[in-house]
């Protein structure tokens, strides 16, 4: 029987590709504005990412005066996507080196997936304005599961959704979200060392640590080879 090969590539978006909290901060901060409340600094949105669009407006309102109702608050995410969404890249970026290792996977023939809590409404946009729609074929976001990540099952329906299995797959991301979902779902995990992690890295569970996304096709090649060899 042959080794298994991880063919199946799947990436958090915000930080672990785009550095995206500025444009998030300042759709925010528009939100809050039509509401007289205080703006939020990068640093603080910076510590909010990784949980949804809802959270992160609920984490903001604490700060500036208050939780408000559910309804109120539905508003006001309602109001912080669509600002986000019309302006949805003033100053992200693509982080180095990401564009190059994306190429070189799709060369290699690997299925790439992106697997995100972030809503669909305003990933698509990003993906859309950075020209990154081309390489992922599946792009499951938090607002089309029930269950996002850390949840396993966001994970594993990413993976099924680009036809492979969880032997084969491999999530790359940023934050403890992206290592506890890889963990529940049973899948390798590789975590770069960069981006917007809450907790100390070396607590959280991964296969390998990366500084570059750069090195990422390398680290999956001998990932593939380490796990023939078992």
């Amino acid at each position: 029987m042959s080794a298994p090969v991880l063919d199946y590539i799947l990436f958090d978006f915000d930080g672990t590709l785009v550095d995206s909290v500025p444009d998030v901060c300042h759709g925010l901060n528009k939100a809050l504005a039509r509401i007289d409340r205080a703006p939020r600094t990068v640093e603080q949105v910076k510590s909010w990412v990784g949980k949804g669009a809802r959270d992160l407006v609920v984490s903001a309102l604490e700060l500036s005066g208050g939780v408000l109702s559910d309804c109120e608050t539905d508003a006001v995410c309602k109001d912080f996507l669509e600002a986000y969404a019309a302006e949805p890249i003033i100053d992200s970026v693509i982080f180095p080196g990401a564009v190059e290792m994306l190429e070189t996977l799709q060369a290699q023939g690997k299925t790439l997936g992106i697997c995100t809590n972030k809503p669909s409404l305003t990933a698509a946009p990003v993906m859309q304005a950075l020209d990154l729609e081309k390489y992922f074929p599946v792009v499951l976001c938090g607002d089309q599961v029930i269950h996002k990540k850390p949840d396993a099952r966001h994970v594993l329906d990413c993976v099924t959704a680009m036809g492979g299995t969880p032997e084969r797959a491999v999530l790359v991301g940023d934050s403890e979200n992206d290592a506890y979902a890889a963990r529940n779902a049973g899948i390798a995990y590789v975590m770069v060392s960069f981006g917007y992690c809450h907790e100390p890295m070396d607590s959280l569970p991964m296969d390998v640590l990366i500084d570059h996304l750069s090195d990422l096709p390398d680290t999956i090649a001998r990932m593939s080879r380490k796990l023939g060899a078992a």
